[in-house]
């Protein structure tokens, strides 16, 4: 804890670092913490900057981990929401799926923490199948990932022999790994930057400085070299930080918007973006394959990979339903949620608008190959739902309003026939020191959750740093 502690002090109060940083990071999430954390345990002195200010205690720990979300899961939407700055599409329609946080520890405080690896088929050839396989273990270990935190649950045990049996083609079910733990009660603990900082060593802490209420205005640079970040700080000063090397990792949004703010203005920004439509649905199980009420049974948490033919992923699990329901449940071990991710097709028309001092504009319209599949994903989750019960009453599936959700592609790195913002190592074209660790790197329909695949880009990102600056 001394060491924690001793990182935190350093958001406290303001002050200018005495000397300049060999990296700053912009952003606090989990991808910007765990690539300060590389960084510092290669030598590197590291300062991270967040706009937002601590929502939890200890700051930066997972909004989630209180009591009443344990008692009542379908409670967090709205409790988080508050906390979520929300787009608007070009007919000035609120897309709530869509959203963006200044806090300190990004969304990494209120995110939903699964962390599945994408499937082979879906990862483009930004990295060779075995640097893949590397970069997602180390960002498990970053994360840390819990590879199957219900193994020991009957009621998932039971629910995953059954669906299996109505999975054909090749397809399965598994746990779904996650970024926390389970404890022999059943109560489940999300992890956050908090947890990731609370396990380095002593050297490694003293390297990170971290400072909230910070706002990055805008990149210095000249001819393709970043010189420092004019910033403001939370006595309102404006302040110049020097630096050798700008790591950006605020967000989807976040970090087009100050490429643009810094006159960086790449074509590939916010153009041809991608995001997940969500077909969410809440089940009742049937009794015979749930524990008892007067048991804790461990949550049930699951998932089932996307393939060729269905390129999207479900989990099966009893997390938070974020629409009322009006059906009372006695037993809340046969209560369970069908999740759909499916990812949108990347087509350049589909655009972000950034102008400076104006929000974020989306537009964006499905594609006949989006609805077609919306169509194969309803038809998907009814037959696997009916497999183990029955919707509950107000629980049946729908579209998450606007079917928004886990926003990608803004700032895109390259593909053979498609330049984007960054090439494959993260680092922003034209610029020698200037690298973006960000969901919105991601440049190809991928249907998982995409924090852990960010968070292996992002420390491959760390090591081309490294290298360049040996």
């Amino acid at each position: 804890m001394g060491g924690l502690a001793a990182v935190h002090m350093a958001f406290k109060e303001w002050e200018i670092p005495a000397q300049d940083q060999d990296c700053i990071v912009i952003g606090s999430g989990p991808i910007g913490v765990a690539s300060a954390i590389k960084l510092a345990e290669n030598g590197k002195r590291v300062l991270v900057l967040e706009a937002g200010d601590a929502i939890s205690q200890p700051a930066g720990s997972h909004f989630r981990n209180q009591p009443k979300f344990e008692e009542n899961p379908d409670s967090y939407f709205d409790a988080i929401s508050p906390f979520l700055k929300t787009f608007t599409d070009s007919q000035n329609t609120v897309l709530p799926g869509l959203a963006d946080s200044n806090l300190y520890g990004g969304q990494g405080v209120i995110w939903t923490n699964n962390c599945p690896r994408a499937s082979e088929f879906e990862l483009w050839k930004a990295l060779p199948s075995k640097k893949w396989d590397d970069r997602y273990s180390e960002a498990e270990k970053a994360l840390g990932v819990n590879p199957d935190p219900s193994a020991n649950s009957f009621t998932g045990n039971t629910v995953k022999s059954i669906l299996q049996k109505n999975l054909k083609n090749g397809r399965h079910i598994r746990g779904l790994p996650f970024s926390g733990k389970v404890d022999n009660d059943g109560n489940t603990y999300f992890n956050a930057p908090w947890d990731m900082l609370n396990k380095v060593q002593e050297k490694v802490y003293k390297r990170i400085q971290i400072r909230s209420n910070t706002k990055v205005l805008k990149i210095i640079h000249d001819k393709g070299q970043v010189r420092g970040v004019s910033i403001k700080g939370p006595n309102r000063q404006n302040v110049t930080l020097k630096t050798s090397n700008l790591l950006m990792a605020c967000g989807a949004v976040g970090t087009p918007q100050l490429l643009i703010n810094s006159g960086i203005m790449l074509d590939a920004l916010g153009k041809g973006f991608s995001f997940h439509s969500l077909y969410f649905g809440q089940i009742i199980i049937n009794s015979e394959f749930a524990a008892p009420a007067s048991e804790r049974d461990l949550p049930t948490r699951l998932w089932i990979p996307p393939t060729e033919k269905k390129p999207w992923h479900i989990q099966v699990l009893r997390d938070t339903f974020p629409i009322p329901t009006n059906e009372a449940v006695k037993n809340s071990n046969r209560l369970l949620e069908f999740q759909a991710f499916l990812p949108i097709e990347y087509r350049e028309e589909n655009t972000l608008v950034f102008t400076e001092g104006s929000p974020t504009v989306v537009q964006f319209n499905f594609s006949d190959n989006d609805k077609y599949k919306m169509k194969e994903v309803e038809k998907d989750i009814e037959k696997l739902a009916n497999s183990i019960g029955r919707w509950r009453k107000g629980g049946e599936p729908v579209w998450i309003p606007q079917g928004t959700a886990h926003l990608v592609g803004t700032c895109r790195m390259d593909l053979p026939d498609w330049k984007g913002v960054a090439d494959n190592n993260g680092q922003v074209h034209g610029f020698k020191n200037l690298y973006i660790a960000s969901v919105g790197l991601i440049p190809c329909q991928v249907a998982v959750n995409p924090t852990l695949t960010a968070a292996a880009l992002a420390l491959n990102t760390v090591d081309e740093i490294l290298r360049q600056t040996k």
